[in-house]
């Protein structure tokens, strides 16, 4: 997002909401394209043979979980934990948590659905801490401790939980399948830090880019937070932790391609092998893939070419939008990307598009309940760093 002077549909000056306007993806001026076209083939040929050997670390998200060398029955605990709270002012509340696969995961205790947090060790590497507390009401962890914590390794945020009354033995089961699981981790045996340089990187699952450029779909989203003072501004006004929000379009004969309205370009579509390659990735503190799920060839190739149809058109947002009816020329981010949804019948007509911002399409949001069967998949975050 950027500050800009004038709305480009009425060409009127516009108010503080006005110039909180959604920037391209598409920084990339530097990149020559001769340059592009020579680079990336040696570029891809080393992500698909690193992207081999972690391709058992990866979770597709049209997939189950799948892990190699996982061959017998692993150990699974299971029981509600206190969390300890890193607000002082804040009581610490009860989870569900289980591990299991090495992976630590914990739910809010009476929706076991959705995790609310999720620590594989086999994406980041984490510290295990136990501390010594004399609480003659909470069962100690092992012997005389009771606290357990998990650090990422490469970022501040702590995870601290209580156990609550238990025998020994079952506490010793717990800190000792944490220390088998933390020991046997691809994180801790290839020292993985990657996923610590990401906005809150413990509420979603892992996916790696290369893999979204093997299976990405017409449909598919990227969704965005920004760094920046101004899009930090934009979030505070629009209550979300996201900003921008892009389509792919995929023709069997070419790669992925991004589809967005921005205020540098208007509508637009370019190469996601271009996005990597540029690095375009690091202006952003968090990037979450979104499938489009229960969709028939068919319709993608319809969405498709309802996209191409809007190629060229211009960008705008503006208070004015809400108050009077949309002459389908001029888009923002979202916007785009509800209208073309909602000509495909998957949002209803009555619904405004110039009313869905990019967080109303995040698992954070209950709003994007679409029709005609389709389903937006869970949130991933994408990793750009795991070959650092």
């Amino acid at each position: 997002m950027q500050q800009n002077s004038t709305n480009h549909e009425d060409g009127q000056p516009n108010n503080i909401i006005d110039n909180l306007e959604f920037q391209s993806v598409l920084d990339i001026q530097n990149l020559n394209d001769d340059q592009f076209e020579e680079e990336m083939p040696e570029q891809n040929n080393h992500i698909q043979e690193r992207n081999k050997e972690q391709q058992s670390n990866s979770i597709p998200p049209h997939q189950e979980i799948h892990r190699n060398g996982d061959q017998r029955q692993q150990p699974i605990l299971e029981g509600e934990f206190y969390k300890v709270s890193p607000h002082f002012l804040e009581t610490n509340s009860t989870y569900y948590c289980t591990l299991s696969q090495r992976r630590f995961t914990y739910y809010n205790i009476k929706n076991r659905e959705k995790p609310l947090g999720i620590l594989d060790f086999d994406y980041q590497k984490y510290i295990f801490y136990v501390k010594s507390k004399d609480d003659t009401y909470i069962q100690s962890f092992m012997y005389t401790f009771k606290y357990k914590r998990l650090q990422p390794e490469g970022c501040e945020k702590k995870f601290e939980f209580i156990v609550p009354t238990r025998t020994r033995e079952q506490s010793k089961q717990w800190v000792s399948l944490i220390h088998y699981y933390l020991q046997q981790s691809n994180g801790y045996l290839n020292n993985i830090m990657s996923l610590s340089k990401y906005h809150r990187f413990w509420r979603h699952e892992r996916i790696l880019d290369p893999q979204i450029l093997a299976q990405a779909q017409t449909g598919d989203l990227l969704i965005f937070r920004t760094r920046g003072k101004l899009q930090n501004l934009q979030r505070s006004i629009t209550r979300s932790d996201y900003d921008h929000i892009v389509m792919f379009l995929k023709n069997p004969l070419e790669d992925p391609m991004l589809f967005e309205s921005s205020n540098q370009y208007g509508v637009i579509s370019f190469s996601y092998k271009r996005f990597v390659k540029a690095k375009s990735f690091k202006n952003y503190e968090k990037i979450l893939y979104k499938p489009l799920l229960n969709v028939s060839e068919n319709d993608r190739i319809l969405m498709y070419a309802y996209a191409e149809a809007q190629f060229g058109k211009g960008y705008s947002l503006s208070m004015m939008k809400f108050f009077k009816k949309s002459t389908r020329q001029n888009f923002f981010c979202s916007e785009l990307i509800a209208y073309i949804y909602q000509l495909m019948g998957f949002i209803p007509e009555s619904e405004k598009c110039c009313s869905f911002l990019p967080g109303n399409f995040t698992d954070e949001d209950k709003r994007m309940d679409l029709l005609k069967s389709a389903q937006l998949g869970p949130d991933y975050i994408v990793d750009f760093y795991y070959l650092q």
